[in-house]
């Protein structure tokens, strides 16, 4: 017998074990199935090859390399451990050899890869060394400033970088790459199905604009992807990449005999992952836990180190959150054999060469099949017998798997999901592309007429500037790359023990709230860390080591806001909508919990400010006639619509690449914008990652699932398997089983009639947000008077002690355009109070800095609180537009071909020699420009100025008249 089945005899014959066992299947051997390429590889290629004892190609391979030779992009999608590396390899070094200065950028989502790939093509190096010298670099954050300076100047044929960098460094400096792009012939991107949900989005945008830059540039790569079985890897490259694809899926790769083993719980699933940890490391077993959670990551730790302390230096935590140098040590320790256990999260999914292991733990089903069998390609890679064992928690989804076990290694794959539409995402790239190239009104790679309200947003907040000519857009600062973090929306926080300087780790700002609250107890590497202070605005958490053996959970509320309805349709007895809505949550307490019992030791108050943000949702508008069904079945209506929106939930992994904590849901008896109760599912992120969208699609399906796993569930009232969820705001109440049940029946009741009408139902109260229309001109209110005035003064700054003393600067002249009139004034100091007086005759007054010059001025001679009239002061509409101040003739010169016939200076100088004569004509053309400027942007909605970089480009300046005189009472 081999080990693996020494260690499986035993723990069935461990009692407690033995009552958790649930399944068991053999996975057998399958031998390998290969090709023949024709025309065969170059000699020097086949040389190398069999000398790393490789004699023959899978049929996946040789069917990828015959693809690119065609000239064809290629998405390669098989199994881990299958060789998918050599279908990229191969056929770029093939090129190579035929045309040396052929140049390959290598794209991976983890810096591990990065490094794992490098010395793949480091040993192709040595091979090939007398017959193709070609060089390969890491471009990356951890390459020194020297280093990237010299690979910039002489690119490598192979460029290995990540996301993080393609954008960062290469996209945002594409000019000084134009050595490396004229002879890039072949992008390959490893892990595809990395890029979804959220950072699928954003690597969405950043592809977009690679291709952007590589038409630019006149450059027509050939795209190679590597990905992990789902359900729709055609559809996920092409949408990422705008072009077609060929598949290849089917592995010729053999595979090695594997057990699976499912086991399931009614305990702590953690503790019997610890226990069969234990177990494995003293039966001599290579092995890694996988968890669900960084929480359960570090308890799982914490209690093998407690139980057993002489595991310390052989085992090790591994997640997202420690420090570069933790992760690559645990890496190189975990490969060499020092390390003879990891627990991690799913941050050792990908295939980053950690050496053979021989048990694979699942800590709970892992969310979908594509990680399920990734995971479990991790052991088993020397053709030696392994194991993969599944501890089925008692979550919904875990229990509904576990209840069909035969099915389970069967399941059809997931399908991953990015969503093109997130204007979130949008918003911070179209910056960055602008920086790159300007974008155009007839850009092929940015559809800028279908994003016209978030360009005009980004005007409005001065991150884009537009051409005069409307038709081109350019960055409205410096380094807007800077300002976009692919991973996650909401940036991250450093986690810093209190005293240190150096970070414990970080945390993602989408996950701050929930786990480190003030009060929260924070894990990391098995150690607990008591959080002393969230402080939001420098975005950092500090903590202190605790010796404390409980963990805590935040509770919340929310609130959803429909912003638009944009398709409806009929469900059997219901009828579903998809939009966006504006999610409100407020973290108001938390819970304090044992470890180990997860005993609910005191709820806590928590004082946070709202999250908000919009995102894409569904919802069920439920029957009118629902609530009196239940009633008179005696049934709680919330309670069962509330336990149907957490058992759904749980399902939508079946069907899509997600996590449960990926969406989020809320019930409501009766919803203040739709005529009855409503069941929201949304997406957990700002802008939304598809998934909502994609559930709209499936949703009948999934709800006939929902029924079922409530139906089959044991429970009396409702438990963990079924209807409540860990992640409940509520603290999961009210459910009620027999109510949820009952809903679904009404819910999927064919035979309901439900109005065609109904389908149209729109919200009661709609909430829309500010979209792009084209300028409607406006004109001045003919039955308001509108004042356009400006001063000259008779002393400097400099002549009354500075600009804190304006009030003593004293009028020369003023001068005012009536439009009752359509006849400058002007008054002199002598006049000044007729002045005054024909100021507050006005229903609105607008000038050129009057608030903080003109009015100050005229303060020096009268108590009237001259701020209180109704005022447009162009200098500070264009300077909340732009973000800073311009002088007037800035804006005449380029918006109206005109320019000022002097200057304050030259003013009082006038002024000194008695010519008032030539004040008053500087003062009189000074307000024509004011009043046509003003009557400019009116009708086209914008003003123009000249930017040293970009030429003439446009301000946005929306003005109408009456907005600013809404809140005064004429006085005319």
């Amino acid at each position: 017998m081999s080990r693996i089945d020494n260690f499986l005899a035993a723990i069935e014959d461990d009692a407690e074990i033995a009552r958790s066992f649930r399944y068991r299947e053999a996975l057998p051997e399958r031998d390998a199935a290969f090709a023949e390429l024709d025309p065969p590889l170059p000699q020097a290629i086949l040389n190398a090859l069999q000398r790393d004892g490789i004699r023959r190609l899978f049929t996946h391979q040789v069917a990828a390399v015959e693809a690119v030779r065609r000239g064809e992009s290629v998405v390669v999608v098989t199994p881990t451990a299958s060789g998918k590396t050599l279908t990229f390899s191969l056929p770029i070094l093939e090129a190579m050899l035929a045309e040396p200065a052929t140049s390959a950028l290598l794209i991976y989502p983890l810096k591990a890869l990065e490094q794992d790939q490098r010395g793949k093509l480091v040993h192709w190096q040595a091979a090939l060394a007398g017959t193709l010298p070609f060089s390969v670099e890491i471009y990356d954050g951890d390459t020194p400033a020297a280093k990237r300076a010299k690979i910039k100047r002489s690119p490598p044929n192979f460029l290995i970088t990540n996301p993080d960098m393609l954008h960062q460094g290469l996209l945002a400096y594409h000019t000084g790459w134009e050595q490396l792009l004229k002879r890039l012939r072949y992008v390959v991107i490893d892990e595809l199905h990395t890029y979804r949900g959220v950072f699928g989005s954003h690597i969405l945008q950043v592809l977009a604009r690679l291709q952007r830059l590589l038409s630019y540039h006149r450059v027509k790569p050939q795209f190679i992807c590597l990905s992990a079985t789902i359900a729709n890897p055609r559809a996920l490259a092409e949408s990422l990449m705008h072009r077609d694809f060929t598949v290849v899926s089917e592995s010729g790769a053999p595979l090695a005999a594997k057990d699976f083993v499912m086991l399931s719980t009614q305990s702590s699933t953690t503790s019997l992952v610890a226990k069969l940890f234990v177990k494995a490391i003293d039966a001599g077993l290579k092995t890694l836990v996988f968890s669900k959670a960084r929480v359960q990551t570090e308890v799982v730790h914490r209690i093998v180190l407690d139980t057993r302390p002489d595991l310390a230096p052989r085992i090790s935590s591994y997640r997202a959150g420690f420090l570069s140098e933790e992760r690559r040590d645990i890496e190189r320790r975990l490969a060499s054999g020092e390390l003879t256990g990891v627990i991690s999260t799913s941050a050792l999914e990908l295939g980053i060469d950690i050496g053979g292991l021989d048990l694979c733990i699942l800590a709970g089903y892992p969310g979908s099949m594509m990680s399920f069998w990734q995971r479990a390609g991790r052991v088993g890679r020397r053709d030696e017998h392994s194991a993969v064992i599944m501890i089925a928690g008692y979550d919904a989804l875990d229990q509904y798997l576990v209840s069909r076990p035969e099915q389970f290694l069967h399941r059809p794959f997931e399908a991953a999901l990015v969503n093109d539409a997130n204007e979130e995402i949008l918003r911070a790239h179209l910056p960055a592309a602008a920086a790159e190239i300007p974008l155009m009104a007839d850009d092929p790679f940015i559809d800028v007429t279908r994003y016209q309200d978030v360009l005009a947003d980004l005007e409005r907040e001065g991150a884009l500037v537009r051409s005069a000519s409307g038709k081109q857009w350019f960055p409205g600062g410096p380094r807007p790359h800077a300002a976009v973090n692919l991973r996650n929306i909401g940036g991250t926080f450093d986690i810093m023990q209190n005293g240190l300087k150096r970070p414990v780790g970080d945390i993602s700002g989408g996950a701050v709230f929930r786990e480190c609250h003030t009060g929260a107890v924070y894990l990391h590497r098995g150690e607990p860390y008591l959080v002393e202070e969230l402080d939001i605005e420098r975005r950092r958490v500090v903590v202190r080591p605790t010796t404390s053996t409980i963990y805590t959970m935040a509770r919340s509320d929310k609130q959803t806001e429909i912003l638009d309805d944009r398709e409806q349709k009929v469900v059997h007895g219901f009828v579903a909508h998809r939009g966006k809505v504006k999610v409100t949550e407020t973290y108001h307490s938390f819970e304090r919990r044992r470890i180990y019992t997860q005993e609910l030791l005191s709820v806590e108050p928590l004082d946070l400010p709202p999250q908000s943000y919009v995102t894409d949702s569904l919802w069920l508008q439920l029957p009118a006639d629902l609530e009196s069904i239940l009633a008179a079945e005696e049934l709680h209506f919330m309670g069962g619509i509330h336990a149907c929106e957490h058992a759904a939930i749980s399902l939508i992994p079946l069907f899509a690449l997600c996590d449960r904590n990926d969406v989020g849901g809320i019930s409501f008896m009766k919803h203040p914008q739709l005529p009855e109760g409503a069941v929201f599912f949304y997406d957990g992120y700002p802008g939304g990652a598809g998934i909502a969208n994609f559930t709209f699609s499936i949703l009948a399906d999934l709800l006939v699932r929902t029924r079922e796993l409530i139906l089959n569930c044991s429970c009396e009232a409702g438990c963990p398997t079924c209807i409540q969820s860990p992640k409940c705001g509520s603290g999961n109440k009210p459910l009620d089983k027999r109510a949820a049940v009952r809903v679904l029946d009404v819910l999927l009741d064919r035979e309901r009639t439900v109005l065609p009408e109904a389908a149209a139902v729109r919200v009661a109260q709609p909430v829309s947000e500010t979209a792009e229309v084209p300028w409607q001109a406006v004109n001045l209110p003919a039955d308001k008077r509108v004042l356009v005035f400006d001063l000259e003064t008779q002393l400097s700054a400099d002549d009354v002690g500075g600009w804190n003393a304006i009030r003593f600067m004293r009028l020369a002249i003023g001068v005012v355009w009536d439009s009752k009139t359509n006849r400058m004034s002007a008054y002199g100091e002598s006049e000044v109070e007729a002045l005054i007086a024909h100021l507050q005759s006005a229903d609105l007054v607008v000038g050129y800095n009057l608030k903080r010059f003109d009015y100050e001025v005229l303060r020096g001679y009268t108590f009237a609180d001259l701020q209180a009239l109704p005022t447009l002061d162009l200098l500070l509409e264009v300077q909340d537009s732009l973000g800073n101040r311009l002088k007037l003739d800035t804006l005449t010169r380029a918006t109206l071909g005109a320019q000022k016939t002097a200057d304050g200076l030259q003013s009082l100088e006038w002024f000194k020699e008695g010519r008032l004569d030539l004040v008053t004509e500087y003062c009189i053309h000074d307000v024509e420009l004011t009043r046509d400027l003003l009557l400019f942007a009116l009708g086209h909605g914008y003003v123009l100025y000249e930017r040293k970089d970009f030429g003439t480009v446009r301000i946005p300046l929306r003005l109408d008249p009456r907005n600013f005189m809404d809140s005064v009472e004429s006085v005319s």
